[in-house]
C-alpha cells in the first residue's frame, strides 16, 4: 500500500512539473496575458480539467511558472550574501537587482507581486522548490529572509530594517511608513513599465533607486 501511495505521489510531482515547464515555455513564447490554462494544458499533453487535479487553481499554476524569472535575481543576491558589504550598499544593490530583473519582465513580477494571489509567497515558493529542488539555491539566513518574504511588503521591510542604526533617516518610529511608500513607488513603476513597454528600463531602475536614497535619507 505504502509503494504505492509513494507512486501515486511521484505521478502527481511529474504532472504537475509537466504543467509548471509547459506555462513556462508559454510565457516565454506569447504575451504573459494571453497564457491560457487551455493552452498550458494542451502543450503538458493534458485536458484542461485535468489542471485542477493538480493545482488550487489557475492563478497558483501561473505563479509557479513565474518562478522561473526568479533565477537571475536569486543567483544575483546569493552572490551579494558573499560580499558582507555595508548594510546601505547592501540595501542598494538588492533594490537594484530586483528592478534590473523585474523591469525585464514587468507583467510577470507586478502579477507575482501585486497579483491577487500575491499575500503569502510562501506557498508558491515551497511548492515549486518542491517540484525543482535543483533549481534552488543555498542562502545566508539574512538573504533567505529577503528573498522568501511572505509579500513584497514584508520582504521590503526587512531589508529596510537594516538601516535604523546605519545613521540613514530611517528609524523605528518611521521604518513602517518609508516601507509603504516605498513600496507604492515601486508599484506604480511597474504599473507603467506594463502600461508602455518602451519605457527606457535603465531609467526607471535610476529613478527608483533616487527616490529611495531621497526618502531614506541615504
Amino acid at each position: 500500500m505504502r509503494l504505492k501511495e509513494a507512486e501515486n505521489e511521484a505521478l502527481k510531482k511529474e504532472n504537475r512539473r509537466r504543467f509548471v515547464n509547459a506555462a513556462k515555455e508559454l510565457m516565454e513564447q506569447e504575451n504573459f496575458r494571453n497564457v491560457s490554462i487551455r493552452k498550458i494544458a494542451q502543450k503538458a499533453g493534458f485536458h484542461n480539467s485535468t489542471t485542477y487535479l493538480y493545482f488550487k487553481n489557475s492563478d497558483q499554476l501561473i505563479m509557479l511558472a513565474s518562478m522561473k524569472y526568479f533565477c537571475d535575481y536569486s543567483h544575483a543576491l546569493n552572490i551579494l550574501s558573499q560580499r558582507r558589504l555595508p548594510p546601505v550598499d547592501n540595501f542598494m544593490l538588492i533594490w537594484a537587482y530586483f528592478l534590473d530583473t523585474a523591469l525585464k519582465n514587468p507583467f510577470v513580477f507586478y502579477n507575482f507581486f501585486f497579483g491577487k494571489n500575491s499575500d503569502n509567497l510562501y506557498d508558491i515558493i515551497k511548492m515549486y522548490y518542491d517540484l525543482f529542488p535543483e533549481e534552488r539555491e543555498q542562502f545566508s539566513k539574512d538573504i533567505e529572509a529577503m528573498y522568501f518574504g511572505k509579500n513584497f511588503t514584508e520582504r521590503s521591510l526587512t531589508i529596510l530594517r537594516a538601516l535604523i542604526p546605519e545613521g540613514t533617516g530611517v528609524t523605528e518610529e518611521n521604518v513602517y511608513m518609508l516601507n509603504e511608500i516605498s513600496v507604492g513607488y515601486c508599484k506604480y513603476k511597474l504599473e507603467l513599465k506594463c502600461q508602455d513597454p518602451s519605457l527606457d528600463s535603465e531609467q526607471i531602475k535610476e529613478e527608483t533607486l533616487a527616490a529611495f536614497s531621497y526618502l531614506f535619507g541615504i
